[in-house]
């Protein structure tokens, strides 16, 4: 037994065994001249295993053929550990066999003056451990790599085997613990590998370059998106911008607006940005693209040069634009006039004079043509429709009109149509012209009350009531119904007429009762002292007809005639509880808007027997 190891000091060493992989495994094709030596040191000095180690691993370098085969997949999930051997304080605390194992404390105090064990004996401790159980074929795989027989091999596991006996539940107590070391450094070896990763992308975060020009919301601020921004910007650029790296500025330049982009490479970029606009349909870029000429004419010329066919294409777009223009929106085609300059004009202005009988159509035009040119031929009318004198009026409105359209205008006003912008022209300009154009307001139009408002706030309410009561007399003479209709709709907006008097000559007659206006003519014959019988009119009604008789009884309150509800409208199983009226006991739901309409009061609240008993008690205190 002296020459074989206490077994508890191999189990106490076993769990670093697939720690630290025997070099036996890393060579298993070494020559057998260098197995036989069996007390050569290690070779290389990146072999050499720590002190704590030194013990098993040691002599295991000298005996490639004790077990090549033990642990082939322990193999290979330890190689990496190789490259570094030196880990001591990542190894688990090895148990102190002196606590553990007291019975064997002689055999490991023998340790370290007795040598290292055979190799023939450490081949049959592992033989006989965790490994030589999994691998039944371990002692014929040592057999054919190293040439030993196979029976010294069981031979020597055998003695292993009796010298351990008494202490097999040591070694499975050691194996388990070298299992949970095993795991717990894998579980290390994986947190560690995460936390590398973490700290890497935090690494790549932190070192994320950040751009080396301005971003795309930045040069939006500054440059703009519009044409006139962009002329702005090409005046006074940002210095800064302008020494950008290429790639930057071409990064740049995918995700901006074109003008500004063009704006931001220089003049000759926004050069070609206004010709290729102005030839896809966009002609007032040529105005721009003038303005640009004239300020940068060193940088326009070339491209300018370059691009004829795209200069003719707008310059069709132009003319195109302004023939349009001249029989539709012709104030576009003024502000053209204002805007155009140089060669831009010319062109024009060549479009003009082949229109001129058009322009002379419009005054719009025709003013803005004359004040650039007061001696410019165009011929406008001479008995100008109210189309012209409407437009020219307007144009008015905005600045001052050339002598010759003033002319024509002002002979003209009270022809022109009748509008509320017309109207406030002629109380600036022409006031003398105002009677004429109230008489020629449509009474019948929609907006007939936008020109009573007007006329009351500049004092020529008397003009327009005046042409009001003359219709009336005139249609209520003709048609008494349609006469009292139209006196009750000027009167509901807001004008106060009289009834003519052939309405009142012929009395109520046979009109309609349950009509408003019928209501209010009963109401002036009444105050004339006239008997018209509304109350006995509205019972007759309601044995006919009870809904008829609710809108003549609702129409008479309204009127402020004094009259009661009949008894056949009290019972009238139609009108829900609720909806008549508190104070005239009218059915609201006849018409709307009769709480605004009923003149009576709020009804009082009637006296209870306790009030009037008070009420005496105090006027007897009175008294006394």
């Amino acid at each position: 037994m002296s020459d074989v190891p206490p077994p508890d000091e191999h189990q106490e060493q076993e769990p670093h065994a697939p720690e630290q992989p025997r070099p036996e495994m890393e060579q298993p094709e070494q020559d057998a001249d260098a197995t036989s030596h069996e007390d050569a040191a290690p070779t290389a000095p990146e072999q050499a295993l720590p002190p704590a180690e030194a013990s098993l691993e040691e002599p295991a370098t000298h005996e490639p053929t004790s077990d090549p085969s033990a642990a082939p997949e322990e193999h290979e999930q330890h190689e990496p550990a190789q490259e570094q051997p030196e880990q001591p304080e990542e190894q688990p605390e090895q148990p102190e066999p002196a606590h553990e194992q007291p019975e064997h404390a002689e055999a490991t105090d023998a340790e370290a003056t007795e040598p290292a064990p055979a190799p023939g004996e450490l081949t049959a401790h592992v033989a006989t451990g965790e490994h030589a159980q999994e691998q039944p074929d371990t002692a014929d795989a040592a057999d054919d790599e190293t040439g030993e027989p196979a029976e010294a091999a069981h031979a020597e596991a055998g003695d292993a085997e009796a010298a351990e006996a008494g202490d097999a539940e040591a070694a499975e107590a050691g194996d388990a613990e070298a299992a949970e070391a095993g795991d717990a450094e894998a579980a290390e070896a994986a947190d560690g590998e995460q936390s590398g990763e973490q700290g890497k992308k935090k690494r790549k975060k932190r070192n994320k370059k950040k751009p080396a020009g301005p971003t795309v919301d930045e040069v939006v601020a500054r440059i703009g998106t519009t044409t006139e921004a962009a002329l702005a910007y090409v005046e006074s650029p940002e210095p800064s911008w302008q020494r950008l790296p290429r790639a930057a500025r071409e990064e740049l330049i995918a995700d901006l607006p074109a003008p500004t982009a063009a704006a931001l490479l220089g003049p000759a970029a926004l050069a070609r940005h206004f010709v290729a606009s102005a030839a896809s349909g966009r002609y007032r870029d040529l105005f721009a693209l003038w303005t640009l000429f004239s300020r940068h004419p060193q940088d326009c010329k070339p491209e300018l040069a370059e691009r004829g066919q795209a200069l003719e294409r707008a310059r069709r777009n132009l003319r195109l634009a302004t023939k349009i223009g001249l029989t539709g929106h012709a104030w576009h085609v003024a502000e053209d006039i204002q805007r155009a300059e140089g060669l831009i004009w010319q062109w024009l202005r060549q479009v003009l004079d082949e229109q001129l009988h058009v322009v002379g159509a419009r005054p719009i035009v025709a003013a803005a043509l004359l004040r650039l040119e007061p001696d410019a031929a165009v011929p406008l009318p001479d008995d100008p429709p109210p189309l012209w004198l409407a437009e020219a009026a307007a144009a008015r409105q905005e600045q001052e009109l050339p002598a010759v359209i003033e002319e024509r205008l002002g002979a003209n006003v009270h022809r022109l149509p009748a509008t509320i912008s017309t109207l406030r022209l002629a109380a600036t300009h022409y006031p003398d012209r105002i009677p004429h154009l109230l008489d020629a307001v449509d009474l019948d139009a929609p907006d007939v009350d936008a020109f009573l408002a007007w006329a009351r706030d500049h004092g020529h309410t008397d003009r327009l009531v005046g042409r009001v009561r003359e219709r009336l007399d005139a249609v209520a003479a003709q048609d008494r119904e349609a006469g009292l209709a139209l006196w009750h709709r000027w009167r509901e907006r807001g004008v106060d007429l009289e009834l003519p008097p052939s309405l009142l000559e012929q009395g109520l007659g046979d009109l309609d009762l349950a009509r408003p206006e019928t209501a209010h003519l009963a109401k002036a014959l009444l105050d004339r002292g006239e008997d018209v019988a509304v109350q006995q009119r509205i019972e007759e009604l309601a044995g006919r007809n009870r809904q008829l008789a609710e809108k003549a009884y609702e129409a008479a309150t309204s009127a402020g005639i004094a009259v009661t509800l009949p008894p056949a409208l009290e019972t009238n199983p139609v009108v829900k509880e609720g909806t008549r009226c508190p104070r005239c006991h009218a059915w609201t739901w006849v018409r709307p808007g009769h709480e605004q309409r009923c003149p009576w009061p709020e009804p009082q609240p009637t006296a209870s027997p306790g009030d009037a008993f008070e009420l005496a008690a105090a006027e007897a205190s009175e008294q006394q």
